[in-house]
C-alpha cells in the first residue's frame, strides 16, 4: 500500500517463483510423512485434520470471501480487518468447543471418528483453525496489493519448516506428537509473519491517524455485522452443505474401508494438490482484479480476465496433472514408498482434479465479487444430491447396493463431481458476464486430450528405451524431460493451446521487445 501497488503481471510472477521455490519443500514435507506414518496413521492424521478444517470453512460462512473484496475495494480500511479479527476469534473458540465434546462425549466421538484415536481432536483442531487463519491473513495482504513481502514470509518459514521435519524424520523421532509441534510451529510463525507484513505494508495509510487500531465503535460493529451477515446470510445453506458433504463422503470412506483406505486417499490429495501450486498463485490475484472490476461496474473487463486467463492456468493445470497420470507408479514409489502401492490407482484418478480448480475458483469469484450468493447456494444444493448419491454408490459394500471401491471410488466421485458443477457455474456466470462459455469448454476438452497423448508417450518410450521400471525415478526423470520440451514446442508453435490468439501472441512480442529496447508500455 505504501507507493505504486505492483501491476498484476509483476505480482503473479514473484507468487508463482515463490511457488516455484516452495514446490521441492511441498514435495519433500509430503513425502516424508507418509514414510514416517504409515498407510493407517497417516490415514487417521488426515481424517482428523480434513474433519475440522471442513468445519473451520463452514464457520466461515464466506466471510472471508467477503472480507476479500471488501479490502480489496477499501485497502486503507483498518477498522475492518479489526472486525474480522474479532469473527477469527469467535471461529477459533466455536472448533475447540466441538473438539473438546468429541474427546469428552466418547460415544459422540466414536460414532463421527470411527476408528480415529479420540485424543488426537484437540491437536487437530488447532492445526485446522491455525491453517485457516494463516490463508485468511495471507488473503488480506493479496488484497492490500502485499503479495511480495507476503510470499517472501511464507516461502523462508516453509524452508526452515521442511528442515525440521527433515531432521525429526533422519533422527527417527518423526511420529504423530512430534509432527504437530512442527506444524503448529511453522503455521503460527507463518501466520504472525503475515500479520507483520499487513501491519507494516498499510503503515501511515490506515484510516483515522494511519495506524492499525483494533477497538471499534458499537456503531462500526453493527455497521460491519450487518454487512457481512448480507454478503454471508445466503451462503449459509452453501456452507453447511459443503460441510456435511465433504464430511461424509470422508466418513463413509473411513466407516466402509478403515484408516488405510483413508491413507490412500490422502496422498491422492496431497499429490493432486502439488500440481494445483503453479495455478494457486494467480487464482487469489485474478479474484482480486474481478472484484476491482465489479466494484466499477466493469462487466466486459471480468469478461475478459476469465477467457483470457482460465484457459492459460488450465493448461499449466493440465501439464502437471497429465503427467502426473501418466506416471502415477513412479510417484506413488517418490511420495509413499512400497506401503503406498495400491494408492496408485486413487492417485492418477486424482490427478485430474486440478484441471477444474482454477476454473472453479473463477467462476465462483465471479458469484462472490457480483454479490450472487443465492445462486453458490443453489448449486450447493444440486450437488449435494448428485454427489452424494454418487459417494454412495461408489463407497458402499455390495449388500447396500454399492460398489465398495474404496479410495479408487471416492477419487472418480471428486474428480467427477468437480467437473460437473465447475462448468455448471461457467455457464451460468456466462448468462450475465461476457464470456465464452463454448470456447472454454472445447479448450478444456481438446488440450486434455493433446497433453495426456503426449505424457502417454513420453511415458511409453522411456519404458522402450530401457530407461527403468515404471516406477522408476530415473526414467521419471527423463520422461519428464522430453514431457516438458515437447510441450514448450507446442505452446511455441500453437498459440491456442495457451488460450491466446495469435493477435495477442503478437502483442505480447511487441511489448516485449519495446522493453528490451528501453521504452515504455
Amino acid at each position: 500500500m505504501q507507493g505504486k501497488t505492483p501491476t498484476l503481471a509483476r505480482r503473479y510472477l514473484f507468487k508463482l517463483l515463490a511457488n516455484i521455490a516452495s514446490v521441492p519443500v511441498y514435495l519433500a514435507m509430503e513425502a516424508i510423512l507418509p514414510r514416517a506414518l504409515g498407510p493407517k496413521l497417516y490415514g487417521e492424521y488426515s481424517f482428523a485434520t480434513n474433519l475440522f478444517y471442513q468445519l473451520s470453512g463452514f464457520l466461515d460462512m464466506g466471510t472471508s470471501t467477503c472480507m476479500y473484496n471488501a479490502l480489496s475495494r477499501r485497502q486503507t480500511e483498518g477498522s475492518l480487518i479489526a472486525f474480522y479479527m474479532r469473527v477469527s476469534g469467535l471461529v477459533l473458540g466455536i472448533t475447540m468447543a466441538v473438539a473438546l465434546f468429541l474427546f469428552a462425549v466418547p460415544p459422540v466421538g466414536n460414532l463421527l471418528m470411527p476408528e480415529v484415536p479420540l485424543w488426537l481432536t484437540p491437536f487437530a483442531a488447532l492445526w485446522a483453525f491455525l491453517t485457516w487463519w494463516g490463508r485468511v491473513l495471507r488473503s488480506m495482504n493479496d488484497a492490500i496489493g502485499a503479495t511480495v513481502p507476503s510470499e517472501l514470509v511464507r516461502s523462508s518459514i516453509s524452508l526452515i519448516a521442511v528442515a525440521i521435519l527433515a531432521l525429526l524424520f533422519v533422527c527417527d523421532v518423526l511420529n504423530i506428537a512430534t509432527l504437530f509441534a512442527q506444524q503448529y510451529l511453522m503455521l503460527g510463525t507463518t501466520a504472525l509473519g503475515y500479520w507483520f507484513v499487513t501491519v507494516h505494508s498499510g503503515r501511515g495509510t490506515w484510516e483515522n491517524g494511519g495506524t492499525l487500531c483494533w477497538s471499534l465503535s458499537r456503531q462500526q460493529v453493527r455497521s460491519y455485522a450487518r454487512e457481512f451477515f448480507d454478503y454471508s446470510n445466503p451462503l449459509f445453506v452453501q456452507a453447511l452443505l459443503a460441510f456435511l458433504m465433504i464430511c461424509a463422503e470422508r466418513w463413509l470412506l473411513q466407516w466402509f474401508n478403515g484408516s488405510t483406505e483413508q491413507g490412500f486417499f490422502a496422498l491422492s490429495q496431497k499429490v493432486s494438490m502439488a500440481c494445483f501450486l503453479f495455478v494457486s498463485a494467480m487464482t487469489p490475484l485474478l479474484m482480486r482484479e474481478l472484484s476491482i472490476a465489479w466494484g466499477k461496474k466493469d462487466l466486459q473487463a471480468m469478461g475478459r480476465l476469465v477467457d483470457r486467463f482460465a484457459p492459460l492456468l488450465y493448461v499449466v493445470a493440465a501439464y502437471f496433472s497429465c503427467f502426473t497420470l501418466a506416471e502415477g507408479a513412479a510417484l506413488v514409489q517418490i511420495f509413499g514408498g512400497a506401503e503406498f502401492a495400491a494408492a496408485t490407482v486413487p492417485v492418477q484418478i486424482m490427478a485430474l482434479y486440478p484441471l477444474h480448480q482454477a476454473y472453479g475458483q473463477l467462476a465462483s469469484s465471479i458469484f462472490h465479487a457480483t454479490g450472487r450468493t443465492k445462486t453458490l447456494r443453489n448449486i450447493q444444493m444440486c450437488e449435494c444430491v448428485y454427489g452424494l448419491s454418487t459417494a454412495w454408490i461408489l463407497l458402499a459394500p455390495h449388500d447396500l447396493f454399492g460398489l465398495s471401491l474404496g479410495a479408487t471410488g471416492l477419487a472418480i466421485k471428486t474428480v467427477c463431481v468437480q467437473i460437473v458443477t465447475v462448468n455448471l457455474y461457467l455457464w451460468l456466470a456466462s448468462r450475465f458476464v461476457p464470456l465464452s462459455f463454448a470456447r472454454n469448454v472445447c479448450h478444456q476438452v481438446w488440450s486434455l486430450a493433446v497433453l495426456l497423448a503426449l505424457a502417454l508417450l513420453c511415458r511409453e518410450a522411456t519404458l522402450e528405451l530401457g530407461l527403468g521400471e515404471s516406477s522408476s525415478i530415473v526414467r521419471f526423470f527423463c520422461s519428464g524431460v522430453v514431457y516438458s520440451v515437447l510441450v514448450l514446442g507446442l505452446a511455441c508453435l500453437c498459440p491456442a493451446f495457451l488460450g491466446l490468439s495469435r493477435q495477442e501472441v503478437l502483442e505480447l512480442r511487441r511489448r516485449f521487445l519495446r522493453r528490451r529496447s528501453g521504452g515504455r508500455e
